[in-house]
């Protein structure tokens, strides 16, 4: 795995960094139109009617690129303390978004290291993503936002583990690319992405 921003293209890009930090607006400015084109997914904070803040959903990473009819599927209810988890969501939502990311030009995956990590099913189809040659873009939660995750959601030690083995497995794949998003990197690394959409994320044809 690659932590530098220099050298040749890997088909697999990961932001990582603090949460907050702009990871997921650099990479839907990178990618733009081209995300119409993108499977995978994407997470989102969730309104109510009167816009008030509900939690987060998942939603297809088209959505992001202005494709409408897709439903948020909510799997983290915020008007309760501690936070609702709808393992669900997870379970059935994001396998299938996973398993039919292999479908499309190139995945989405914004973003991955939440309570996820531990749902069984979803763990499995995320690996079976990352071993296909399907080129793979998106943001991953560090260890420090993993704790205070764990800490919120009462998850167990099993947690930051199996976000430590996800980074080992990348570390391991020479495919593979980790940048840590930073102040004083953020215009190289969207250059950088830049980069690799233009040569992984096609925009979507014309009708």
């Amino acid at each position: 795995m690659r932590h530098g921003i220099g050298g040749l293209m890997e088909k697999k890009l990961f932001l990582t960094g603090p949460a907050g930090g702009g990871k997921s607006r650099l990479l839907r400015e990178a990618l733009g139109g081209r995300l119409a084109s993108a499977g995978g997914f994407v997470t989102e904070r969730s309104l109510d009617a009167d816009g008030r803040f509900v939690g987060y959903s998942l939603l297809p990473a088209a959505a992001a690129g202005g494709v409408a009819g897709f439903a948020p599927a909510l799997y983290l209810d915020c008007r309760v303390f501690p936070p609702e988890k709808h393992h669900e969501v997870f379970r059935e939502t994001g396998v299938r978004l996973l398993e039919e990311a292999a479908w499309y030009p190139f995945a989405l995956l914004d973003e991955l290291g939440g309570y996820e990590l531990l749902i069984p099913q979803f763990a499995a189809a995320l690996a079976a993503l990352l071993s296909t040659p399907t080129p793979c873009v998106g943001a991953l939660r560090t260890g420090e936002d993993a704790e205070l995750l764990r800490s919120l959601l009462g998850l167990s030690d099993r947690y930051p583990r199996k976000l430590a083995r996800l980074f080992e497995a990348l570390s391991h794949s020479p495919d593979c690319r980790v940048v840590e998003l930073t102040e004083d990197n953020r215009e190289e690394v969207r250059a950088l992405l830049e980069r690799w959409a233009a040569e992984y994320a096609p925009f979507p044809p014309e009708l």
